[in-house]
Formats: structure tokens, C-alpha cells, sequence
């Protein structure tokens, strides 16, 4: 028979009902002495779910913190799960049931956490939305996902009640408009419900393979691609993910990607997992970076290159260095290994590694935190258990090592279909099955996988096929510059050149001919170097901190179009 601490899959509704219960009495249940080793996922003393690993730290640590913000509010593991149980009876007196999409547009907080684990209480599918989208973003990815409920707040001058009360007289779905803070007639309170329930009447909680979340990938479309996920893979993937950080219940895990994407959604579940603390930030500025860095003591911290580079622009670690910071994972796009290098000086007890992953494949690999600098700061690190990589050339063959090629992933947490999109699911997957990641890769015989570039960023200089991240890598190296970016500008003989944009360190200049002189003496071909360079304060971003160069392609056009 198994351990009664491993038993957290059987906890039933009464069970439930007696810690809600001893909760509200204030009074502490006599805790359970914990084993020190790590859980391995699929096995017997696993769990099943991340909602199960909720139930048991909130019984055996229910005064440890769950999630805490400096501006947002914090909770305890027993104040997170009474808040979701009664969360969850509130969407239940809704009408919302097993099954039914509850759209989310909120900062990254306790209440985004909250709305969670009701939803996963109650087998409601949470359906992502990102905090910059606005009606014209939003329209068509609620036309798609038919919310049955949407949560949103004010923030700003954005007034997310009222976008989403407009969005109802098209979105014929939409029964109930939640709202974090004050809600208008018609509306109803978040904190309201969690206030007016009891959450003792809660059926038995879905089963692991139950639809968890609907999330969409990077940009809209009016054909919009969604990724349905289950309970089982969260928590697989968290399981696999915590064990390689060796994360455990003292850890305090910063997440600077939002809430509403896979990455900091992933990472929240690694947390709840290990029993650690969520740290997540609810809208990113350099200034709130760093003051979460120093003030609320993170151990483990998770980031796109876009934080690291900003927040080292800004200069504020230099007057307050971050002690407790033992390990920064950095993914969403890829991170100059110089914005890497930078920032692990910046940390006195800290390194800082890589991670790949994607909506469609969710965390995927990640470097190993003793490995050395060029392996953390170079490389994505080696396949996470459970996946298979093949690096292919443009005929579909298999490449040897150090070759770069098309990567293509295979495995558990691979999508198995783009959701409601048939066209894209069948373009996304080779004939035998694996998906195309889009990415340029080599794999070097030890296993570290090396991300080269997109597929499809690839510039076209008059036959002449160059990737545009090779010289971005080169340019990122540069001492004035912070972060750069390469892309195609038409022209009427080569069909395309490169045009570089930059952003620079403070009080830096730089010069077109400064590029070239730098690339000559690093024997770069002339055919490769930027004939055009442009200065920006920053780059224009995806709400998950990805360059979005369509953005700078576009403004390179309309400068060319305006000298003629």
C-alpha cells in the first residue's frame, strides 16, 4: 500500500470538506512529514494532477505561501485552495459545467491563479487571452473559442468590462461577464462570488485527462491556432520541468512571462508541483522586474531575452543586485548568449540557462544549471523525458550532428491537432507524424540542442539564402548593443537586403559604418552585412516578449516608399 503522503489522489470531496472546514475554524491540521526526494512523473507515488498536488500542500503546509505579489495581494496554499473551491461553486451557481471555456484577461495575480483551479475544480476549460489585446485582437479568438464566461478587469486606460460588454452584442456565447474589481450591472464581481460561496458542494474533481486549457500561439488570424491541453500533460510536464531544477517547497519562482501565455502558465504549474511559491509579475516594466528580483526574494526566476535586455538597459540592477536568485531560465525566442552573459554577472549567487518550448509543445528542453557558460548561454539545452528531435534538411532527411536543419519534435506534449483547424494541423505535421517547430537548429553530439533561426525569417539577397539570427548573434556582441534585430527590405535589383535595427546602452551611438568594421573584423562576407541600420528605444513586442518583426519589416517599406 502506498504512503499516506503519496495518497493525494484519492483525497475525495470530503476530505476537501474537512480542510475548507478547518480553514474557516482557523485551526492548523497536524501536518504530515514530507519525503525529501523527487516525484517522478507516471509513477505510483506521482501526482496525477496538478490540482492534487494543490489538495496536499494545502494540507500539509496550508500557511506557506502559494502566490505573492508586492501590488496584487498574496495567498496561502489553504487561503488559494478555499478561494478556488469557492470560486468554483460560484461558476457552478452560473450554470458554467465540465467543459464549458471561461475566457481570462488579466494581469498575472493570485485571483488569475484562483480562476485557475476553479476552473480546473470544475473541469471548465480556461481560454487565454493577452492583456495588450484589445476588441479588434480579441474578436476573433472569442468567435472561436465561444467563452461560455469571460474574466477581465480594468487596467490602465483599458477598460476590459466594457470591450467585453461590446463584444457580447457579436459573440452570442458569452453568458456572464466576470470582473476583477468593480463590476457594472449586469456583471459579477469576482471576489464577490469567491465571497458569497461556501465551497463545500463541490462534485468530484475531472478526471487527469480532461480538457484543462485552450491557449492560442503568438499573433491572431481570423483562422486563429489553438492548442487544447489536458490536465495529465500539465502536470507531466511539470513534474519532468521541477525535477530538472530540483525545485522543492522552499523555492519562491519568479515569472515574468504573462500568465496567459503557455510559458508562464507551465511554470506556474512546476511551482504548485514542487510546493514553492509563485512569484508572478503582473505587468512587466524594467523598474517591477527589478524590484521583484530584490524585494520579494525569488530563487528561481523565469524570463524572455526581452526582460533580461531591458532590465539590464535600465541599469537598475547595478545599484541592487539580486542575492537570492540561484537560477534564471530564459525562453520564448532566443537569447543572445552576450544578454545571458551580462545578466549572470549582474546575480551573485545566480547562472543564468535556456529553455525551449512552444504553445504547441509546451516546455521542451532546458540546459542543465551545472552545465558551463556556453552550454547555458549557447544552446537550449538537451530534450526533456518523453520527446524525440530529428533535425532535417529541406527534402525531409535526417541531418548528422552539428548540420543545421529544419527541428522537428515528436513525444507526449506535442499537440495532436491544431483545435477546430484542420488546414493548419495537417501543414504543421510531416507524414510520419512529427511536427514541424519552424525552427532552424543543430544538435551537437553530446545532445545540446543549439536554436539557429526561424525557417522563415530566412532573407532571399539575390539567390544568396541568409539567417538573419546568425548576424543578429554577432551584432548582440557588439559593445553598444543591447538588442538587434535583421530583417528584409526590398530592392529592386537583389529583390532583398538586410536592414539592422538596434537598440543601444545607454549614452552609446553607433553608426552603419561601425557595424561594418565590426562584422569585416570578425571575417564576415560583405554580402552579409546590413546595408541599412536603424536606432530605436525599443523593439516592438508579442505580449510574450518575442520581437515582432513584421512590425520593423513594414516600417523599413514605408521609409523606403516615403524617399521615392
Amino acid at each position: 500500500m502506498r504512503p499516506a503522503y503519496f495518497r493525494l489522489c484519492e483525497i475525495d470531496d470530503m476530505q476537501h470538506r474537512r480542510l475548507s472546514k478547518a480553514q474557516s475554524d482557523n485551526t492548523t491540521e497536524k501536518k504530515m512529514t514530507l519525503p525529501m526526494g523527487k516525484l517522478e512523473p507516471n509513477q505510483d507515488v506521482g501526482f496525477n494532477t496538478i490540482l492534487a498536488a494543490l489538495y496536499f500542500w494545502a494540507e500539509n503546509q496550508p500557511d506557506a505561501m502559494a502566490v505573492e505579489t508586492d501590488d496584487y495581494g498574496k495567498l496561502t496554499y489553504g487561503e488559494l485552495v478555499d478561494n478556488a473551491r469557492r470560486l468554483a461553486c460560484g461558476f457552478l451557481s452560473l450554470g458554467l459545467r465540465m467543459g464549458d471555456r471561461v475566457a481570462i484577461q488579466i494581469p498575472s495575480s493570485p485571483e488569475f491563479i484562483v480562476t485557475y483551479f476553479a476552473c480546473q475544480m470544475t473541469g471548465c476549460v480556461l481560454t487565454t487571452l493577452h492583456m495588450p489585446y484589445r476588441q479588434e485582437e480579441l474578436k476573433p479568438l472569442l468567435s472561436f473559442a465561444k467563452p461560455k464566461a469571460v474574466v477581465t478587469t480594468k487596467v490602465g486606460k483599458y477598460d476590459g468590462p466594457e470591450t467585453m460588454a461590446s463584444l457580447t452584442r457579436e459573440i452570442s456565447s458569452i453568458e456572464h461577464i466576470l470582473v476583477s474589481g468593480e463590476a457594472a450591472k449586469g456583471q459579477h464581481c469576482l471576489q464577490r462570488l469567491i465571497d458569497t460561496h461556501d465551497g463545500r458542494t463541490l462534485p468530484p474533481a475531472p478526471p487527469p485527462d480532461s480538457e484543462s486549457a485552450l491557449c492560442f500561439t503568438s499573433g491572431t488570424s481570423s483562422a486563429p491556432k489553438a492548442v487544447m491541453r489536458t490536465q495529465s500533460i500539465w502536470t507531466r510536464n511539470a513534474a519532468i520541468f521541477s525535477e530538472m531544477l530540483s525545485l522543492t517547497r522552499d523555492d519562491r519562482i519568479m515569472i515574468a512571462p504573462p500568465l496567459t501565455h503557455v510559458f508562464g502558465l507551465a511554470c506556474a504549474g512546476n511551482a504548485i508541483y514542487s510546493g514553492a511559491t509563485i512569484v508572478p509579475i503582473p505587468l512587466f516594466s524594467p523598474e517591477t522586474y527589478a524590484r521583484y528580483l530584490v524585494d520579494l526574494s525569488p530563487t528561481v526566476v523565469y524570463s524572455a531575452p526581452a526582460h533580461l535586455a531591458a532590465t539590464l538597459k535600465s541599469g537598475v540592477l547595478d545599484r541592487n543586485p539580486p542575492v537570492t536568485v540561484r537560477d534564471v531560465i530564459v525562453g520564448g525566442s532566443i537569447c543572445p548568449p552576450k544578454v545571458a552573459e551580462q545578466f549572470e554577472a549582474r546575480l551573485p549567487n545566480g547562472r543564468v540557462g535556456c529553455l525551449f518550448g512552444m504553445t504547441e509543445t509546451s516546455l521542451a528542453t532546458q540546459t542543465d544549471p551545472t552545465a558551463p557558460p556556453e552550454i547555458r548561454h549557447g544552446t537550449v539545452g538537451q530534450l526533456a523525458k518523453g520527446l524525440k528531435i530529428r533535425i532535417v534538411d529541406g527534402e525531409g532527411r535526417e541531418l548528422p550532428a552539428d548540420e543545421e536543419g529544419e527541428m522537428q519534435l515528436s513525444g507526449y506534449s506535442v499537440l495532436p491537432e491544431y483545435h477546430g483547424n484542420m488546414t493548419a494541423t495537417t501543414a504543421a505535421f510531416t507524414e510520419d507524424g512529427w511536427f514541424r517547430t519552424g525552427d532552424l537548429a543543430l544538435l551537437d553530439d553530446k545532445g545540446n540542442i543549439m536554436i539557429t533561426g526561424r525557417s522563415k525569417d530566412i532573407i532571399n539577397r539575390g539567390g544568396i539564402k541568409i539567417n538573419p539570427s546568425d548576424i543578429e548573434s554577432l551584432l548582440d556582441s557588439h559593445a553598444a548593443i543591447i538588442q538587434s534585430a535583421v530583417v528584409p527590405m526590398p530592392d529592386s535589383v537583389l529583390g532583398e537586403r538586410l536592414c539592422a535595427y538596434a537598440v543601444l546602452h545607454k549614452d552609446m551611438k553607433l553608426e552603419l559604418d561601425d557595424v561594418c568594421k565590426f562584422l569585416d573584423q570578425l571575417n564576415i562576407g560583405k554580402m552579409r552585412w546590413p546595408e541599412r541600420l536603424e536606432i530605436i528605444d525599443e523593439m516592438p513586442m508579442t505580449p510574450t516578449r518575442k520581437i515582432i518583426k513584421p512590425v520593423l519589416v513594414a516600417d523599413i517599406r514605408k521609409k523606403l516608399e516615403s524617399r521615392e
